[in-house]
């Protein structure tokens, strides 16, 4: 069952873009959506497509989700501070909890470390592991209360700013 799930939440969003692909504007790209809603239900995903003509959608499973343009479903926000920028993506899984958001924070060739240097400062969290510039990426640990937070920015498309949270 749980492969089922998986190999659907990977499916879904290619037969989305497939569908959408092959009609046009209006009542057919609602009824493709809402088939596509809809079987995905009958699996026991949750999946909302009412924003995907802007590159959003919601996949929500009984082992986690996946999100686009937003922060993952029940993202630790009150605790997790994140950059400003635009969302690409995220996940949660459920068990273990864990959450994973992705933040574009300015263009290719942009300055790394001083998005990473703002994104550790909004975090304003507790140091475990100072970051580490390996060339590709820095990395850095924190911790909060409740969570551990893996930060990392990367420059390969873009200044992308990398959250990885789980619990304590």
């Amino acid at each position: 069952m749980k492969h089922t799930r998986t190999r659907l939440l990977l499916a879904v969003p290619a037969a989305l873009l497939a569908a959408t692909s092959f009609v046009g504007c209006g009542l057919a790209e609602d009824a493709a959506k809402d088939a596509v809603e809809d079987a995905a239900k009958s699996e026991g995903v949750d999946l909302n497509l009412d924003d995907a003509e802007n590159g959003n959608i919601e996949i929500d499973t009984t082992d986690g989700g996946v999100t686009t343009g937003k922060l993952p479903k029940d993202f630790p926000t009150d605790e997790v501070s994140v950059v400003d920028g635009e969302i690409l993506g995220g996940t949660s899984t459920k068990n273990p909890s864990t959450w994973n958001a992705t933040i574009e924070v300015g263009p290719a060739g942009g300055d790394k470390q001083a998005a990473y240097d703002d994104a550790a400062a909004t975090l304003g969290l507790d140091v475990v592991q100072e970051p580490i510039d390996n060339g590709t990426s820095i990395t850095g640990t924190y911790t909060s209360a409740s969570y551990t937070v893996i930060l990392a920015v990367t420059d390969s498309n873009g200044i992308v700013v990398n959250y990885t949270i789980s619990p304590k």
